[in-house]
C-alpha cells in the first residue's frame, strides 16, 4: 500500500522491518546464498546451470591452458613455475633428493594398480620379443599367473599368445608374486579382452590384504608422468600459442604444468593405493600404459625431471589434485582458493572449454531415483554456498524436499547422485527483474562487471586529480559514466560526454550523478546540494543556497526525467520539478547514516540506504526480502555505500565498500568483488545495473 506524502517510511533492516511503529523479526533466508524452492507441488523437471568439471582443487587444466597462452583477462603469459605457483599456494617448486623435497619413491620408480584386472589371472606379453619371469628359467611369448593359495603364491603357464595360443603349459608352482618383463627390456603388455595395455617397466601379480589377486605396473616415474599428463591434458595443447620459453610454444608450459602436477601426486603418497601399490590407474590418476605417450609428453617429463611442489616449510610432497576445469575459481582445500582467469580460455574452435558454463535439465524422475524417501520431488534448496565467484560460489549444503519428506546432502553429494559436471550450480529461471548484470566502481576508478554487463573501460590506470565518488549507466547498458569528487567525468561505451565541472572551483564536493532517462545527459550533485545539469538535463532547483542539517549524499531522478529527489545523510529528502514527496526519515533517530537512494518504478516511491544495509520504502517502494540466491547481509564485512534498483523496481542490490553485494526482491544476484577478487583492498562507492 502507498504511503501518503508526509507518511513513515517503511524500513527494512538486516534482522527487522518497521512498519508503523511496530517492530517484527524478519528471519534470515536460509545461512547462505540458495537456490529459490521449486513449487510446493510436485514438478516435472528443473533446470541448472552452472560451472566447472570436476572438484575444483588445485589446478584447473583448461585454466592452466589459459594462463600459458595469456587468454587470462590480461594476466600475460605464465610459465609452467608461475602456473604451479598460482594454483598450488602454500608450496614451493623443488626437486626430489634436494632439500626440502625428500628422495623420489622406490628408487625412481611407481607402482600403479591396474584396476581393470582385479581379481583376474595376470596374462602378459611382449610388445615385441618374449616375456621372461624372474626367478622362473623361462621365457614364452606370454605368460599366465594364477594365484593358488595365500601369500601371494602363484602359478606360472605359458603359451603362444593372449588367447592361451598352443595351450597353457604350467612352468612353475608356489612362485611368491610372480614379475614378468619383456626379455629385451622393451614395453611389455597386460593382456585384456579387445586390446591389450602396453605400458614401460614390468608387471607383478600380488594378492592384497583380503586375499584377492591383484596386478601392479612398476616403471620408472619420469615414464608414468609422460604417460599420464598426455592422458590427463591434451599434448596437442603444447604446439598453441606463439614463441615461448625453452624454444617451445606458449602451449608447452601447461603440458609442464600437468606433469609436475602429477609427479607430485604420486609422489605424495607411497604405498597409499591399497598398501601394495602408490596409485591406481583409472580412479586416481588417468594412466592408460603407452596410448597417448608422444614426444612432446618424453620431453615435459625430462625438462622437469624430479621436479615436485613442497608444502612450504615442511619436507612433505604435497598432494596436487586437479581438475578439468575450476569454472573460474578454484575450490580452497588444501590450497588456497584463487580466481582462474584461464577457466574461459576459447582460442579456436576446436580448443575452447566446455565446461566454464553449463547447462543442465534433470527430470523429477531422476532426482526421486536418487533420493526414494522425498517422495514425489518437489523443491531444491541451497542452505549453503562457500562465497566464491559466480551464483555465490559452489554448493556447501542443499534440502532436497518432496511429497514424502527432504533430505539435506552436500553440493558434491548431490552432484555425484545426479551426475552433474560439479557442484558449482543453481537453478535456472529465477526472477531477473529486468536486469541483465551489474557494474561496480571503485574510488580509483576501476570498474568491474557481473553477469551480462560488458566491461567498456575504466580510470582504474589514470592519476586521478580526485576521487571517483558515483557511477551511472546508459539507458540500453552500452555504457556508464564515472563522476570524481571534483565533478570529473568519464565517459566509456555508448556513454557520451556532455560535460563536467573539472575544471571550477566547487563549494563542496561533488558526491554522485544521475543520468537522464534516454541518456542523454546527467545531473551532478554537490554534498551542499547543488546540482549541476548537462546534455538535456534540466535545472529544477537545488539545495545549495540552504543551510543543511546534514550533507546531501545522493539523487534519483524521476522516470520521465522532469525532476529529481536529493537525500541527507539524516534521511532528509528534498524534491524539485515533478518529483513528488513521499516521506522522509529527517528527525527519526537513524542507527547509522542514509548513503544513498534508488527510485522505485514509474516514480512513484523510493528507496533510502542506510550504511548498516538498513533499507526504508517510501511511496509504492516495495519493502522485499533478501533474494534467495543472494549472501547474506549478515556477511557484510564494511559499511554500505550504494544501491541500484532492478529495472522493473520490484527489488535493489546493495553493495559495501569491500565491493560485497547483497541482492533483494527479484534483483539477481550475478557476483561481486569481495568473491572474485579475494584480498580486494579498493573502496567501492557505486553500483549500476545492466538492462537484460
Amino acid at each position: 500500500m502507498a504511503v501518503p506524502p508526509g507518511g513513515r517510511a517503511r524500513r527494512t533492516a538486516a534482522v527487522a522491518l518497521v512498519l508503523g511503529a511496530a517492530l517484527v523479526a524478519v528471519p534470515l533466508v536460509g545461512v547462505g546464498p540458495g537456490l529459490s524452492p521449486a513449487a510446493a507441488q510436485p514438478v516435472t523437471s528443473i533446470t541448472l546451470v552452472g560451472h566447472g568439471y570436476g572438484h575444483g582443487i588445485g589446478m584447473g587444466q583448461w585454466g592452466s591452458l589459459g594462463y600459458a597462452l595469456g587468454d587470462d583477462a590480461g594476466a600475460g603469459n605464465f610459465t609452467y613455475q608461475q602456473i604451479l605457483t598460482y594454483f598450488y599456494g602454500g608450496t614451493t617448486l623443488s626437486t626430489l633428493g634436494a632439500a626440502p623435497a625428500p628422495p623420489s619413491l622406490h628408487g625412481g620408480d611407481v607402482i600403479v594398480a591396474m584396476t581393470e584386472n582385479d581379481g583376474n589371472d595376470l596374462i602378459a606379453t611382449a610388445a615385441a620379443g618374449t616375456v621372461s619371469v624372474f626367478g622362473v628359467t623361462t621365457t614364452a611369448t606370454a605368460v599366465l599367473f594364477h594365484l593358488t593359495g595365500p601369500g601371494s603364491l602363484y602359478d606360472v603357464y605359458t603359451s603362444g599368445g593372449c588367447a592361451g595360443q598352443g595351450g597353457w603349459q604350467l612352468a612353475a608352482s608356489g612362485v611368491t608374486q610372480p614379475n614378468a618383463a619383456a626379455t629385451n627390456g622393451g614395453p611389455i603388455e597386460l593382456c585384456q579382452p579387445g586390446a591389450p595395455i602396453e605400458m614401460h617397466g614390468s608387471l607383478t601379480a600380488l594378492a592384497n590384504s583380503d586375499g584377492a589377486a591383484r596386478t601392479v605396473n612398476t616403471l620408472p616415474l619420469e615414464l608414468y608422468v609422460a604417460d599420464v599428463a598426455p592422458s590427463e591434458s591434451p599434448s596437442s595443447w603444447a604446439a598453441l600459442g606463439g614463441a615461448g620459453p625453452q624454444g617451445e610454444a606458449w602451449g608447452f608450459q601447461q603440458s609442464e604444468a600437468q606433469t609436475v602436477a602429477a609427479r607430485s601426486y604420486v609422489e605424495a603418497d607411497p604405498l597409499g593405493y591399497g598398501g601394495y601399490a602408490d596409485t591406481c590407474d583409472q580412479t586416481c590418476q588417468s594412466y592408460p600404459g603407452m596410448k597417448y605417450e608422444t614426444a612432446t609428453s618424453l620431453a615435459a617429463a625430462q625438462d622437469t625431471a624430479g621436479q615436485v611442489m613442497v608444502t612450504d616449510g615442511t619436507s612433505t610432497v604435497a598432494t596436487t589434485e586437479y581438475s578439468a576445469s575450476s569454472g573460474g575459481y578454484s575450490t580452497g582445500a588444501q590450497f588456497p582458493a584463487v580466481v582462474d582467469a584461464g577457466d574461459a580460455v576459447c582460442v579456436s574452435a576446436s580448443v575452447c572449454n566446455p565446461n566454464h558454463s553449463w547447462t543442465v535439465t534433470l527430470s523429477a524422475a531422476s532426482i526421486e531415483a536418487a533420493y526414494p524417501s522425498i517422495g514425489s520431488f518437489t523443491s531444491l534448496d541451497v542452505t549453503a554456498r562457500n562465497g566464491d565467484g559466480d551464483l555465490g560460489g559452489r554448493v556447501n549444503e542443499l534440502t532436497v524436499a518432496g511429497s514424502a519428506g527432504s533430505v539435506s546432502t552436500t553440493g558434491s553429494g548431490f552432484a555425484g547422485a545426479l551426475a552433474l559436471k560439479s557442484d558449482w550450480f543453481a537453478l535456472a529461471g529465477q526472477p531477473s527483474g529486468g536486469a541483465g548484470g551489474y557494474w561496480q566502481a571503485a574510488s580509483n576508478g576501476g570498474v568491474f562487471s557481473f553477469g551480462g554487463a560488458a566491461f567498456y573501460g575504466s580510470a582504474g590506470n589514470i592519476a586521478l586529480n580526485k576521487p571517483i565518488v558515483g557511477m551511472a549507466a546508459t539507458p540500453d547498458g552500452g555504457g556508464y559514466w564515472l563522476v570524481a569528487s571534483d565533478g570529473g567525468i568519464f565517459s566509456y561505451g555508448d556513454a557520451n560526454f556532455y560535460g563536467s565541472t573539472g575544471n571550477l572551483v566547487l563549494n563542496q564536493p561533488v558526491v554522485g550523478m544521475a543520468a537522464t532517462p534516454d541518456g542523454r545527459g546527467y545531473w551532478l550533485v554537490a554534498s551542499d546540494g547543488g546540482i549541476f545539469s548537462f546534455g538535456d538535463a534540466h535545472f529544477y532547483g537545488s539545495t545549495g543556497n540552504l543551510v543543511l542539517n546534514e550533507p546531501i549524499v545522493g539523487m534519483v531522478p524521476t522516470s520521465d526525467g522532469g525532476g529529481y529527489w536529493l537525500v541527507a545523510s539524516d534521511g532528509g529528502i528534498f524534491s524539485f520539478g515533478d518529483a513528488v514527496f513521499y516521506g522522509s526519515l529527517g528527525g527519526s533517530p537513524l542507527s547509522s547514516p542514509v548513503v544513498d537512494m534508488a527510485p522505485a518504478a514509474g516514480g512513484a516511491g523510493y528507496w533510502m540506504l542506510e550504511a548498516n544495509g538498513t533499507v526504508a520504502s517510501f511511496g509504492d517502494a516495495p519493502s522485499v526480502a533478501p533474494a534467495a540466491e543472494s549472501p547474506s547481509i549478515t556477511t557484510a564485512t564494511s559499511a554500505m555505500t550504494s544501491m541500484t534498483p532492478s529495472p522493473d523496481g520490484q527489488g535493489y542490490v546493495l553493495v559495501d565498500q569491500s565491493g560485497q553485494a547483497f541482492s533483494y526482491g527479484d534483483a539477481p544476484f550475478f557476483g561481486d568483488i569481495a568473491a572474485t577478487v579475494p584480498g580486494y583492498s579498493g573502496r567501492v562507492v557505486g553500483i549500476a545495473a545492466s538492462p537484460g
